[in-house]
């Protein structure tokens, strides 16, 4: 974590300068007023009681007199500096820590923007939000009191011991007695206080995730009208969190008695040798007064070892979470000196393709196709099969643990992420949409494109008319995730967000799944001009829809069990002609009546251990160039 004061150094060295003023000044005044004290001793010839003994005093020439005045000249000017000092020692602290919460905040939320999809899908919303507050702030103040604090207090303890030292070698050498003592006692301590610190950090992690969830899907918790059932929710992670704080509460309670009573055994033991060297005349009042301000100055300062130890429990437990977010290898790592994407016509090859969110279980088996560019592919098959899996393997939200995939002859694994995904668009089957001005959202991925060709992506996914339609039109602020519009409306803004890119790669996952059929049918032929010249796949369930692609895919359990046009798949049995048969003629046809259901027919073939249908086979020539 202290890597994190690299960007800030000359300001930590800035501040240390100031820390160290401070200290000096604080010992020198202590000895000052020693000095002031010792003075008063000397000049106790002046008789108080005389008639205007104090003008007398204040007009005296004598030696003593006059190193009495000069010692309280020069503690009031120490003070007044040490007022000065104490302004600029606060003002480095301060600029220190706040640079330094910019810097880790900054590298936070870039290695959020940066992790693969697979680090986000291991951890809650909740988590990663908690940990780029709460456990940035715990790193942040114990580095500022490592740093800083840490340093206050070795140089003031260090001083105060040498001033002690100057005055009596017996009694510096006693103040060193607890220093031992308190270090085995609060090593001991720290190894009982981590775990109980890092489970309130986790029953805090549970509270922000509750509340980003409650807050995410408050229709559906109005719809079902369970406020009540998460209410309760809330309240008994918040009493367990109670719980877990009260005792870490319990355990520093007990824990500071401890420190403080050390501390007073210390001090008083140290007074009482004091008084017996006064006794015996080996130690002036000043003297007495020097220990007193030193030992109070020193162990004030080894009290808040309690404070910063718990500090570093804490940051102990949110530096290793932070870690986990700083340090996680990205789940599709980008080669060094990796290639641009040249130029082509957008043609996309799986080869011998294999992937699982486990890899112990995958989702797509040793997938093979090749598509020619400028082609207009459907992917169909049941929920669950695998289709989204399959078309965000193309954008490279995953690596495939085997085989390997090209677009125009490139591998994926050896382009950079922002050549490649600049150059596949993806209208996601869940929109998106943040909180901008409708023309924001729609030029998210080209932020400096004319309203012109904003207007034109808008017309062609049929948003133009319920945009003008609008209070501000293209100018009108949308709510968080575009909350105001309708779920058909919100599907044809992300739809003209994919368009306005340019894409050499489309990909619409049910993009038209919340639009009415004449909607969906106005989209479908503003898009024919946006698909022209370029490689579109749709997944989609409307046969309207698929009939219209060069190619229909149907995917089967992770694997491709049927690949043609869809006049040839209706030739052929399967599970695509069933759901053409369901959807084009209100049923089964009759001549399906008897066929098996495709999940039957899939158990069927795994018995059998017969190959599926795979590119090249024998049988119909369902091979993508016949196909296109």
């Amino acid at each position: 974590m202290f890597r994190f004061v690299q960007p800030v150094k000359w300001l930590v060295v800035v501040a240390c300068w100031w820390v160290a003023v401070s200290a000096a000044m604080e010992t020198l005044s202590i000895r000052q007023a020693g000095e002031a004290v010792n003075g008063i001793q000397r000049i106790q010839h002046v008789e108080k009681s005389a008639p205007g003994g104090f003008w007398r005093w204040l007009e005296a020439t004598d030696p003593a007199t006059n190193q009495f005045r000069h010692a309280l000249i020069v503690l009031g000017v120490l003070v007044g500096l040490m007022l000065v000092v104490r302004y600029f020692k606060e003002t480095a602290n301060t600029s220190m820590s706040m640079n330094m919460v910019f810097h880790i905040r900054q590298a936070i939320y870039d290695k959020l923007q940066r992790v693969g999809f697979g680090f986000h899908d291991a951890l809650s919303s909740g988590q990663l939000i908690n940990r780029a507050l709460s456990d940035l702030q715990n790193v942040r103040a114990f580095i500022q009191t490592a740093v800083l604090v840490t340093l206050d207090i070795a140089l003031i303890v260090a001083f105060n011991i040498v001033l002690i030292w100057t005055r009596n070698k017996w009694v510096a050498a006693l103040s060193l007695v607890p220093l031992p003592i308190w270090t085995y006692y609060i090593l001991r301590f720290s190894r009982k206080i981590r775990p109980v610190a890092r489970s309130v950090m986790e029953a805090d992690d549970r509270n922000i995730s509750i509340i980003a969830e409650a807050i995410s899907g408050v229709h559906v918790i109005k719809a079902f009208a369970t406020e009540k059932q998460e209410i309760d929710k809330y309240q008994a992670n918040c009493d367990a969190f109670r719980d877990r704080v009260l005792r870490r509460i319990r355990m520093f309670a007990d824990f500071q008695p401890v420190i403080r009573s050390i501390a007073m055994a210390s001090h008083l033991s140290l007074f009482l040798v004091a008084g017996i060297l006064m006794i015996r005349g080996k130690m002036l009042c000043g003297d007495l007064v020097i220990l007193g301000g030193a030992m109070g100055t020193i162990l004030g300062r080894l009290q808040q070892v309690a404070t910063i130890n718990e500090q570093y429990q804490n940051a102990m437990v949110s530096a290793r979470r932070l870690y986990e977010v700083l340090m996680a290898p990205p789940t599709v790592p980008e080669k060094t000196g990796a290639a641009l994407l040249g130029a082509g016509c957008g043609e996309v090859v799986f080869e011998k393709v294999r992937f699982g969110y486990d890899p112990e279980k995958p989702v797509i088996h040793d997938v093979d196709f090749r598509i020619k560019g400028g082609s207009v592919v459907a992917i169909v098959g049941p929920t669950g099969a695998g289709k989204t899996t399959l078309v965000n393997l193309i954008a490279r939200f995953y690596d495939p643990q085997g085989g390997r995939i090209l677009i125009d002859g490139m591998d994926l694994r050896d382009l950079a992420l922002a050549s490649l995904r600049t150059q596949v668009a993806l209208v996601f089957q869940e929109t998106y949409l943040f909180s901008d001005t409708v023309s924001g959202n729609i030029a998210y991925g080209r932020p400096r494109i004319s309203e012109g060709e904003i207007e034109a992506a808008a017309r062609l996914a049929q948003a133009h008319e319920f945009i003008e339609a609008m209070p501000r039109g293209y100018a009108t602020m949308l709510g968080e995730r575009g909350s105001s519009l309708s779920g058909g409306q919100r599907q044809r803004l992300a739809i003209a967000r994919a368009i306005v890119t340019n894409p050499r790669v489309l990909i619409l996952d049910d993009a038209t799944a919340s639009v009415d059929t004449e909607t969906e049918d106005l989209i479908r032929r503003g898009m024919r001009f946006v698909m022209h010249g370029r490689t579109t796949f749709i997944i989609a369930h409307r046969i309207s829809t698929v009939k219209q692609a060069d190619l229909v895919m149907v995917v089967e359990r992770g694997r491709i069990t049927q690949m043609g046009t869809h006049e040839q798949l209706m030739e052929q049995d399967g599970h695509y002609r069933q759901i053409a048969a369901a959807q084009l003629q209100g049923g089964r046809a009759d001549e399906d009546q008897d066929a098996p259901s495709h999940l039957k027919r899939l158990a069927a073939q795994s018995v059998s251990a017969q190959p599926l249908v795979a590119l090249g086979e024998a049988g119909p020539d369902l091979s993508t160039e016949g196909a296109l």
